[in-house]
């Protein structure tokens, strides 16, 4: 018989055929590239992550702790929110992974999860075809990009099994109020469970955000994404959490490998989430940034979408293409939009 690979599997291009940014500094002859394409912090993590960091690197020929419940500790005191524990926690190597042990944990041949383009939609939809999951998507309005929750609940059956809300969004960097969070919240049966991938939360600004973790005190069918690479400053370190339920946080954490989390990860992720004295400064400082560029914007007269996060979505008179091949070759890495159907 011949050998044949998963069909369900759409595997990405190897890391190693893409250009890399020392590619990029001498094919064009350039000092410094801004990779402003991957959305990370400039900042940099907390001089307290480098020093823990120091602090274990000699402990490197040992195992790391087998349980990552400092960790977990670490991150609910960072937190502050009354009621909630560490096990309402589980941990993953990125939010990427603890996005996608929660999939693993729910998702059967045959199951439906409903997304909302455009969107965070990639990672979405290769995880849940990989598991034998159908994607069925449930378009923002366009151009405003507003949530269409009646659309969503219209659109559940009983094959339905995850509702995917990116929130705040990526790509539009625009957020769901916490009215329309209410209504999908009230709306879905209980056979559906709601997953708000949240991991730009900290740069949010708008009042109407929802306040999702009192649906998880309060036991609802909802899983929350975060994640240590944005504000945080470590997207190198590949360190991400959700928060469920004791239940779900439980059996998510069933399907964690033995030693899941490094020893560099743990004491980072510890001493990150205990300087929140630096994560404000960094939160501040990008703020500040997000809207000197959209003032800059409005003074090209080009069209842009206020921003919650920490990029911006706008609208180009160029191709996206061209336009992002002419930054590149004055070192500025942007990331054009047509993967996710727009024409920026």
């Amino acid at each position: 018989m011949r050998l044949e690979f998963n069909p369900n599997i759409i595997p990405f291009v190897r890391q190693e055929n893409r250009i890399s940014l020392d590619d990029i500094r001498e094919q064009y002859g350039l000092d410094t590239v801004y990779q402003l394409s991957q959305n990370e912090n400039p900042l940099g993590p907390s001089p307290k992550v480098i020093e823990a960091i120091n602090t274990v690197a000699p402990n490197l020929s040992y195992y790391p702790d087998y349980s990552d419940r400092e960790l977990r500790e670490a991150i609910v005191e960072a937190l502050g929110r009354e009621g909630m524990t560490p096990e309402h926690i589980y941990t993953g190597c990125s939010g990427y992974e603890s996005l996608e042990l929660l999939m693993r944990s729910f998702l059967q041949v045959g199951d439906e999860v409903i997304v909302s383009s455009p969107s965070f939609v990639g990672p979405y939809q290769k995880i849940s075809t990989t598991l034998g999951a159908t994607v069925i998507d449930v378009p923002l309005v366009p151009n405003t990009w507003a949530y269409r929750v009646d659309d969503v609940l219209n659109a559940i059956t009983d094959k339905t099994k995850l509702i995917m809300v990116c929130n705040p969004n990526n790509p539009t960097g625009t957020v769901m109020s916490q009215d329309k969070m209410d209504a999908l919240m009230d709306g879905v049966p209980d056979h559906v469970l709601v997953v708000s991938d949240e991991v730009y939360w900290h740069f949010v600004e708008d009042e109407t955000y929802p306040d999702s973790m009192k649906y998880v005190l309060d036991g609802k069918n909802i899983v929350l994404i975060h994640s240590f690479s944005k504000a945080y400053g470590m997207a190198g370190l590949r360190l991400g959490y959700g928060i469920a339920r004791p239940e779900i946080a439980d059996y998510v954490s069933g399907l964690h490998r033995g030693f899941h989390q490094t020893m560099i990860s743990i004491a980072a992720g510890v001493a990150a989430a205990k300087d929140q004295a630096y994560l404000q400064y960094a939160v501040d400082y990008l703020r500040t940034e997000r809207q000197w560029v959209m003032e800059q914007f409005d003074r090209l007269d080009i069209n842009y979408w206020a921003s919650e996060t920490n990029f911006i979505l706008f609208e180009t008179p160029l191709l996206a293409d061209d336009l992002a091949q002419k930054m590149r070759e004055r070192g500025f890495l942007l990331r054009p939009q047509a993967n996710n159907g727009l024409d920026y």
